[in-house]
């Protein structure tokens, strides 16, 4: 390697005043959006609330002690109409008291994504997400390990998700204790879905993460292994298409930058036509390739739970029936909708769905544009900066984008922080950044001394 290839060192100041706080305040943040039923499960929906209520104060204080007003003008138009609408659809809501503690759940996680996009840099967002997602995932093999070797069984939750002394269903339980058996593990998180989530996010950040030498590499590439191998136990189907859909986008990104206008277009016109393709081979030959991976052919359900959402929304197709995120129980018409295996399910198990559903056409287009102006221009980022530290905004935003399809998950919680974070952060100042190199990120990439993992 020599010196135009040569990762650029940057370290952070942790010295500087604040420094603790805003990273202490943002971890915990994270961890309690992400992780979110392992807390309700071990501390109940009071101690998950408080935890929160904390991290929104120490947010807004942050916020008001930093002076940190521009961020505001960076916030994109899109995602203030979104939110709007969310607030109007109050007005026509077939559940109007639950639409407006919706809309004040999703103003505050967007508050907490302001927060984070205005005083952390990409860098210190990578460290911060980078050790969270660590602590999760060792944190779910150690307890799918005392289930299965010590429980030897299943281990329902500390503060119950349903009523009774025996969970209805297995679904019901926190862990199934499946870690030696082959089966399916739900880690920490509850949900072999979430787990494999945290786990795809993992991916991406302890990737970049090695190639940036941000921490020790040894640490960057145990944790790589490790979060793919918790994809592997986790057995999500929609993860497993998103990663594919990460990994031909860092190729494509990789391979585009500094190339002109035209090589660039003719990259992503075979990256298009590469993924209609596979797509198109998965919708007509979807029982072959569902039965490949363990899946049934409806991928668990998932079709039977889309028709049933499109004949609600063919009732209220323009305005949608409020806003609502992840489905309430109790309230109808959500009430008793799916039940499978006498598991009731409480999202449509697709994003945009859910978005048409709830907000009506007019949210779904406002919704598709906050999406687009975001990819465009943190795509742009990521193939025009050098260093491939701007890789993992993009390559989250497509896995998470791509994992919608079969998950509604990025309209709450860490979804929508990660999404709303992403939105806002890539309009910050040019000069923000940090300084371009004078080689490409595949020189760097293909110079890359990938044996040396124990460089500090």
């Amino acid at each position: 390697m020599n010196a135009l290839t040569r990762p650029i060192r940057v370290v952070f100041n942790t010295r500087e005043k604040g420094y603790r706080t805003k990273t202490t305040i943002a971890s915990v943040g994270l961890f309690t959006l992400l992780a979110g039923d392992a807390v309700r499960y071990s501390l109940g929906w009071w101690g998950w609330g408080i935890i929160l209520a904390g991290v929104v104060a120490g947010v807004v204080t942050m916020l008001i002690k930093n002076r940190t007003t521009a961020i505001f003008n960076e916030i994109p138009l899109p995602l203030y109409l979104l939110l709007a609408w969310m607030a109007l659809s109050t007005i026509w809501s077939a559940y109007p008291t639950f639409s407006a503690l919706a809309t004040l759940a999703q103003l505050l996680t967007t508050l907490v994504a302001i927060f984070l996009a205005a005083l952390l840099s990409w860098r210190h967002l990578l460290r911060v997400f980078a050790n969270v997602i660590r602590f999760i995932l060792l944190s779910s093999l150690v307890f799918e390990f005392v289930a299965a070797a010590f429980v030897r069984g299943p281990i329902a939750p500390i503060f119950k998700n349903y009523e009774g002394d025996v969970p209805p269903a297995p679904a019901f339980y926190w862990t199934q204790g499946h870690l030696f058996d082959g089966n399916r593990i739900q880690g920490i998180v509850g949900n072999s879905n979430l787990l494999a989530y945290v786990a795809m996010l993992g991916v991406v950040i302890f990737f970049v993460e090695y190639l940036i030498v941000g921490t020790s590499r040894w640490l960057s590439a145990f944790s790589l292994v490790f979060a793919l191998g918790a994809i592997w136990m986790a057995k999500s189907a929609g993860v497993g298409f998103a990663m594919a859909a990460i990994a031909l986008s860092a190729v494509v990104s990789i391979a585009a930058e500094g190339k002109d206008r035209e090589t660039r277009h003719k990259y992503y016109r075979i990256a298009w036509a590469t993924a209609g393709t596979i797509a198109v081979i998965v919708l007509f030959f979807r029982a072959q390739v569902f039965e490949l991976i363990g899946k049934s052919p409806d991928m668990t359900g998932r079709s039977g739970i889309w028709k049933i959402v499109l004949n609600l929304i063919e009732q209220k197709q323009w305005l949608g029936w409020g806003w609502i995120s992840y489905w309430v129980p109790g309230v109808k018409p959500y009430d008793g909708l799916v039940v499978i295996n006498n598991v009731p399910y409480f999202q449509a198990h697709n994003a945009y769905l859910d978005i048409w559903l709830q907000l009506g056409i007019i949210g779904l287009m406002i919704f598709a544009a906050l999406v687009l102006v975001t990819f465009i221009k943190i795509w742009r980022l990521a193939v025009r900066h050098t260093s491939p530290l701007y890789l993992w905004p993009v390559l989250i935003l497509i896995g998470l984008l791509v994992w919608s399809l079969t998950e509604s998950r990025m309209l709450i919680e860490s979804g929508w922080l990660i999404f709303t974070l992403l939105a806002i952060k890539v309009n910050e100042p040019s000069e923000n950044l940090e300084a371009l190199g004078r080689s490409p990120k595949r020189a760097k990439i293909l110079n890359f001394d990938w044996m040396r993992i124990s460089q500090k």
